[in-house]
């Protein structure tokens, strides 16, 4: 059988981000819902490379708050890191899933090179193939260059990808590079979506 490879994107797809904004307000002494707004507006670059400094400087001063000083910004990198590193249980389910079935299996996550550092701590990291951060490759998601990456690195042609995530446009990116691309639902749908990809059996 041809190589094929099944590509998760991490963020909701994988994990959610359970607590996230309650954690980085305590850390900030702002409300959860400020934190979440904030959060976004800068997160492009931070995800593309820049430090953690930057991001945390430049969403503290939109919240109307003091720049962190290096244990604040400690705490909110591991508040962050926290937030999305454990996938949910059906999530980890699939992914055990496929594991079985000796699936190979990659991980394309647009986040920043803090988070891709504390990656290898996680208990579910070695279920994973191989990981592709954004923020260490100094691109992200929808830009072209990432997904080209992604198929230099697996050492695998666009057509072997099978690729899932919640952004239409990051899907869409995906498919014009001729990858099997699907938009993320949910878990229920994302296994539906494997079995009709062959990866997975249906289920008894």
């Amino acid at each position: 059988m041809a190589r094929r490879v099944e590509v998760f994107d991490l963020g909701m797809v994988l994990s959610s981000p359970d607590g996230l904004y309650d954690s980085l307000g305590t850390v900030l002494g702002v409300p959860a819902n400020n934190v979440e707004q904030a959060f976004w507006v800068h997160r492009h670059p931070y995800d593309q490379g820049t430090s953690d400094r930057e991001f945390w400087s430049l969403t503290t001063e939109l919240l109307g708050v003091p720049a962190p000083d290096e244990p604040q910004l400690a705490a909110l990198v591991a508040a962050d890191v926290r937030g999305w590193h454990s996938p949910r249980p059906a999530a980890r389910a699939i992914l055990a899933e496929l594991e079985h079935a000796g699936v190979e299996t990659a991980v394309l996550s647009n986040a920043p090179s803090s988070f891709a550092l504390a990656a290898p701590r996680f208990d579910w990291y070695d279920r994973i193939g191989t990981w592709f951060f954004s923020g260490p490759l100094g691109v992200a998601k929808p830009d072209p260059r990432i997904y080209e990456a992604v198929e230099q690195g697996l050492e695998a042609a666009p057509g072997s990808l099978w690729f899932i995530d919640d952004r239409q446009v990051n899907v869409d990116a995906a498919a014009s590079r001729g990858w099997h691309a699907h938009l993320w639902v949910d878990d229920h749908d994302t296994r539906n979506w494997l079995v009709e990809a062959g990866f997975l059996a249906p289920s008894a």
